[in-house]
């Protein structure tokens, strides 16, 4: 669909395994936006191709390897119990990595892109959360049911609340009661420290109810109006 040329341009932030091409993104172009949403390093699948986690892979392999033909059974169990020891510790800095990545590749779209409001889903709200902590972005923002706290325990990491926001009242976080994935507590915790508005809604994690055409402008307008 082709926006008109003074249409609000929103930089989507996508879920963990959504993608820029989801339901969300192609509503709001629907609704009449024009939308810049750029592909995150997250996901199952995202991960398997890193190239960080590519070469620990096989490096884990080689010196499994190495270990049994020099000890036998020995060494090759020895490098189980090593690589079943490390597990957890691995796959809490492989979601800190991950993160990280994926807050780079929207600092890069905020720097290639004027961008009037941000919207970010789920991980894509942890994201987002990220980007006006950092000072990246101070303006308006839709946080539909954020992860952030989900992030922080699967990276084995402490929440830290933003210190402040330029314009509260141009934040507003949208939750659904029935969220059977991140709990609509977060959200109540989140708006109570930022002091911005939470709109409510009776749906699912994935807003498939109020995350329409029609819902998504009203939460877009509503910020940008602020």
């Amino acid at each position: 669909m082709n926006s008109p040329p003074d249409a609000l341009r929103v930089l989507y932030v996508h879920g963990l395994e959504s993608g820029p091409r989801g339901n969300k993104p192609r509503a709001l172009e629907t609704a009449g936006f024009r939308v810049v949403s750029e592909q995150m390093p997250c996901g199952q699948k995202a991960v398997t191709r890193d190239p960080a986690v590519i070469a620990g892979a096989i490096g884990a392999v080689a010196l499994t390897g190495l270990a049994t033909a020099r000890w036998g059974l020995r060494g090759l169990s020895a490098a189980l119990v090593t690589a079943a020891a490390t597990q957890t510790s691995v796959k809490q800095a492989l979601v800190r990595r991950m993160f990280e990545r994926s807050v780079a590749v929207q600092l890069r779209s905020l720097r290639d892109h004027r961008i009037d409001v941000v919207m970010g889903s789920s991980f894509g709200g942890a994201v987002a959360l990220e980007l006006l902590r950092r000072g990246a972005w101070s303006g308006p923002t839709v946080l539909l049911c954020p992860a952030h706290l989900r992030v922080c325990e699967r990276a084995a990491t402490a929440w830290k609340p933003l210190d402040s926001l330029p314009d509260p009242a141009r934040v507003i976080i949208v939750h659904g009661r029935e969220d059977e994935v991140v709990p609509y507590a977060h959200s109540e915790q989140l708006a109570g420290e930022l002091g911005v508005e939470l709109v409510t809604v009776s749906d699912d994690h994935r807003l498939s109810a109020s995350a329409t055409a029609e819902g998504l402008a009203a939460w877009v307008r509503r910020v940008a109006r602020a």
